[in-house]
């Protein structure tokens, strides 16, 4: 197993390559949560540098342990990779998946 983790805007991605349960290779996961300041608003994208946390308080908003439907990576650094985008991607775009954590 390995993991990674990352800031993308008011949002912490943790990403996870795990050992595939029935054979050889890595599935990916993934767990998004949204930064909340102290006072349990939602912060504002940090101003300069989007990749900076704006608060130690989190939110889970999203979490999935089996991306791609289970599809097994051949190694660890391709999971996290896809995981890694995937989220990424979820947040730039502002999925509804995410919004549904004030």
């Amino acid at each position: 197993m390995q993991f990674d983790e990352c800031f993308e805007g008011g949002y912490r991605i943790f990403v996870g390559a795990l050992d595939a349960p029935r054979g050889e290779g890595y599935i990916a996961a993934v767990v998004v949560s949204r930064l909340l300041p102290d006072d349990g608003r939602a912060p504002p994208a940090a101003e300069g540098n989007a990749n900076a946390p704006t608060s130690r308080r989190a939110r889970e908003v999203w979490r999935d342990d089996s991306l791609a439907c289970g599809y097994r990576w051949p190694t660890p650094e391709a999971a996290l990779h896809y995981a890694k985008n995937r989220a990424r991607e979820m947040v730039r775009k502002a999925s509804p998946i995410l919004a549904h954590v004030a």
